[in-house]
Formats: C-alpha cells, sequence, structure tokens
C-alpha cells in the first residue's frame, strides 16, 4: 500500500524537523559568539548540558550530552528508516502496543542511570549515547511509522455542534 500524500508529507515534515534539531544541537560550538549561545540555552529546557558529559566539537560541548544526544539521534534513524520497513510492518508499529514498546526502550537507559547513581556501575559517555540512542529509535520508529501509514479520515464530524 503506497501511503497517501499528506502521510507522506507529514513523515517528510517530521523527519526534516528532526534533522534540524539535530543540526541545530551540534551547532554552538561551530558557530560560537552569541548566536551560539543563544542557540545553546534553547536546549537548556530539555537537557543538563553539563559539559563533562556531553559530546564535544570545534573545542566545545555541543546543547545535548551524550543521553540527549542519543535520543535525538536514534529520533533521526527511527524516523528515516519507516520507508524501509515492509509495509505490514509499519502497519503493525502505527497500530501496537507502542507504550510498550517505549517503556521496553527506555529500560536500560534508565537502568544504566540507575547503576551510576548508586556507584554499581559507572556509566560511560558510550552507555549513555548508546542507551539513549536505543529509546530514540523506537520512538522515531512509532512516530515514524504514525505519521507514514495513511489514516482515513473519519465519516463523522469529530463534535456535533448543533
Amino acid at each position: 500500500m503506497t501511503p497517501t500524500a499528506p502521510a507522506s508529507a507529514s513523515w517528510a515534515a517530521a523527519l526534516c524537523a528532526t534533522l534540524a534539531l539535530a543540526a541545530l544541537a551540534v551547532a554552538p560550538p561551530v558557530i560560537g559568539g552569541a548566536a551560539g549561545d543563544v542557540v545553546h540555552h534553547a536546549f537548556s529546557v530539555a537537557c543538563h548540558q553539563m559539559a563533562e558529559r556531553s559530546p564535544h566539537l570545534a573545542g566545545g560541548p555541543i546543547a545535548l550530552c551524550h543521553r540527549c544526544f542519543g535520543i535525538l539521534t536514534g529520533l533521526v534513524v527511527g524516523v528515516a528508516a519507516v520507508p524501509a520497513l515492509a509495509a505490514g510492518w509499519r502497519q503493525r508499529v502505527a497500530s501496537g502496543a507502542q507504550a510498550g514498546w517505549l517503556v521496553a526502550a527506555v529500560v536500560p537507559t534508565a537502568v544504566d542511570w540507575l547503576l551510576g547513581a548508586t556507584g554499581v556501575w559507572a556509566n560511560t559517555p558510550a552507555s549513555r549515547l548508546l542507551t539513549g540512542a536505543l529509546f530514540g529509535l523506537a520512538a522515531g520508529v512509532i512516530l515514524g511509522a504514525n505519521l507514514f501509514v495513511p489514516r482515513p479520515f473519519p465519516s463523522a464530524p469529530l463534535c456535533d455542534a448543533q
């Protein structure tokens, strides 16, 4: 089944938006100055941005920590991968137990954080990046599948305004 134009357009818009966010996240140390500071600060609502827990580029930290950057990278890859999935898989993802997949995908991130917080395990930049990417990948596939799979328009109005 070929997706309808609106579904394809919605998926493409989501892919462009996630790519733009990823580009903005790595931009601050590259662009520097006041503009870099503004972009960096904009991401502070979503991330602690501790420099020692953030990837560095061009001599400075990007706007996200390893885990948040992993989530965003996984989100981009997940959304981008949706067209490569067989139509039946896209339909199953779009109509399946999405909350269960998200919970399962966040478990490694939670375990990595918990073991690090309790001193049992010293999580590393790689463990933070990879566990975040796993969660982002699951979220991205779910987002992309929901936007890519055509949906019928409701035959009745959403509300009865009389």
